[in-house]
């Protein structure tokens, strides 16, 4: 896996985007937009359950349109696993419509590349709290609603 730093490791989603902004006023403004598709791409993220016990970082490139529209994704770093390839693809498709760009941003189809990386959750634990128990999560979630304390 490659050698994020520690702090896009830990959040599993980091964002690279080619703005500049002149002055101080436009550069808050594309900060803030920036931080608006962070904050949507993150919230989109899951981890495939077929794919406990992977783990792998990949990197996604896509385009948007002035409106926000998702224009094009492209993988052009596999993690080596389809499972997550297609869920870092899935996770910008998901996240879509984007904000669109504030004036400061002068190209008419913004360009993004964002490496994903993908940490499998231990054993017995759930992989997508909001959409996935784990197997053998509903069956320990089972036995101790039934038995307490054998």
């Amino acid at each position: 896996m490659p050698n994020f730093p520690k702090w896009l490791r830990a959040s599993g989603l980091g964002l690279v985007i080619g703005t500049l902004a002149p002055c101080h006023a436009q550069a808050d403004s594309v900060r803030e937009w920036e931080k608006q598709i962070f904050d949507r791409l993150a919230g989109q993220r899951r981890f495939p359950p077929q794919a406990r016990g992977q783990s792998g970082a990949a990197r996604v490139a896509f385009t948007i349109d002035r409106s926000g529209n998702l224009i094009s994704e492209k993988l052009i770093q596999s993690t080596g696993t389809p499972l997550l390839d297609a869920e870092a693809i899935a996770m910008v498709k998901r996240a879509q419509p984007f904000p669109p760009p504030p004036p400061e941003v002068d190209e008419d189809k913004p360009k993004f590349e964002l490496p994903v990386v993908f940490d499998s959750p231990p054993r017995g634990t759930a992989i997508d709290s909001a959409t996935f128990k784990g197997e053998d999560d509903v069956v320990n979630a089972k036995i101790s609603g039934i038995c307490r304390g054998c």
